[in-house]
């Protein structure tokens, strides 16, 4: 149940139904790339769609800091 700050388990459903949106959306564009986009098309989308596949399977970690480059 979701707390009066509105953080708890909905708020994460909400975090991961975004990723999962934006994976539907990135994985018909590499769809696309496919016929007709360069190889720097498709190594971009590909390290798109692994960001979000990282951030959905630590479901523990905020999002939005998956998606950050490491340093």
């Amino acid at each position: 149940m979701p707390s009066e700050t509105g953080a708890g388990p909905t708020a994460h459903s909400e975090a991961e139904q975004a990723l999962d949106a934006l994976a539907v959306q990135f994985i018909a564009a590499r769809t696309v790339i496919d016929k007709s986009g360069t190889p720097m098309m498709r190594r971009l989308i590909d390290l798109l769609l692994f960001e979000i596949a990282v951030a959905l399977a630590d479901p523990e970690e905020d999002p939005a800091r998956a998606l950050d480059p490491v340093v």
